[in-house]
């Protein structure tokens, strides 16, 4: 009776590991982007969440960096995720968009020195065609970063004329 009841058991146990799934949403892209003034900025990112049985029980795993140089005022502007605290995307029939946040750093040196601010970093990328279609809209990516004083934030928005942004979703049984 015990030898049924521990073959049951495990058995159980067995099935219950088998079932569980887990899904990852998620973005990533590198390259170059110009903004409306014909700016140009160098990105690269990777983000991700991972959601076990379909739960709120989730992972954020991520990095971003993105860079601006300005010639004219021969200063260099980065900004880097710290951490990755919040993700959505929205994937339909004819739009992929993805949105992201974070704490992160903004670093600009000039000729006059350099300086670190800390703040808040939201992304919002749009995955509008594959990175061997030339047709149709160019993917994008727009940030906003904000320290200290909200009524003056960064921000950036432009079509990506180099690279690619895939936003993914996949489902797999563990």
């Amino acid at each position: 009776m015990l030898r049924q009841w521990l073959w049951l058991s495990l058995v159980a146990t067995a099935t219950v590991v088998m079932a569980q799934t887990f899904t990852v949403k998620g973005s990533k892209g590198s390259g170059s982007a110009v903004n409306e003034d014909g700016q140009p900025a160098l990105f690269r990112y990777e983000v991700k969440q991972v959601i076990h049985n379909d739960t709120q029980r989730e992972a954020l795993h991520g990095a971003f960096h993105f860079s601006l140089l300005n010639r004219q005022e021969r200063t260099q502007l980065t900004i880097d995720l710290l951490r990755l605290t919040a993700y959505r995307q929205r994937i339909g029939d004819t739009e992929k968009v993805a949105e992201f946040k974070g704490p992160a750093v903004m670093s600009v040196v000039s000729p006059q020195g350099g300086r670190r601010v800390r703040g808040e970093l939201t992304v919002l990328v749009k995955d509008n065609r594959p990175p061997t279609v030339r047709e149709g809209d160019p993917d994008e990516i727009g940030l906003r970063f904000v320290a200290g004083d909200p009524a003056k934030p960064f921000a950036f928005r432009g079509k990506v004329v180099r690279g690619d942004i895939v936003i993914f979703d996949r489902h797999a049984p563990r």
